[in-house]
């Protein structure tokens, strides 16, 4: 409860964009909750939990080539007196980035594939995101954000939120 206190006036603070320069990396953690959106399939998933890690290479200022792994857990519902495993998926995209502006807001792109982690079973997936970009200091960030993850792979939705560990400007 505090963590979350602390994150929601970090947000409301702040309403400057970080700008980057092409070239520039960086490479962003953090938790995110997943709702299913299959609900009536047998089994049915319970809202998830995750973690997800992102690498940023910027094209330009206002665009960037991502690179993305995530790893998310769902419950099962109980569905007469059935027994279903619980679902582990290990995601891996890459994909692309556009900076709105330099208002902070910001959507993205990416494609790949989800792997079921207790039995191997992959299957396509592809994520639309959209977010806001709030500075931290001079170079740190926060994204706070929601995507749609589709394709062959379990339809849901992710809030999530995201916190720079590491920002590299181009050398030179």
């Amino acid at each position: 409860m505090r963590k979350t206190l602390i994150f929601l006036i970090l947000l409301v603070s702040l309403f400057e964009s970080v700008r980057a320069q092409k070239g520039d990396k960086s490479i962003s953690a953090g938790p995110l909750i997943s709702f299913p959106l299959e609900k009536h399939t047998i089994p049915g998933y319970k809202t998830g939990v995750g973690i997800e890690v992102t690498g940023q290479y910027y094209l330009a200022s206002k665009s960037s080539l991502l690179g993305q792994i995530g790893l998310t857990s769902f419950g099962t519902r109980q569905v007469l007196n059935s027994y279903e495993k619980n679902l582990k998926l290990m995601s891996l995209k890459g994909g692309y980035r556009y900076d709105i502006g330099s208002s902070g807001f910001f959507i993205n792109g990416l494609v790949g594939t989800d792997i079921d982690t207790e039995d191997g079973f992959t299957s396509a997936a592809f994520t639309l995101g959209a977010g806001k970009r709030f500075p931290v200091k001079d170079v740190y960030f926060i994204d706070a954000g929601i995507d749609y993850i589709g394709g062959d792979t379990e339809k849901r939705v992710n809030i999530k939120v995201a916190f720079s560990i590491l920002q590299r400007p181009k050398k030179g």
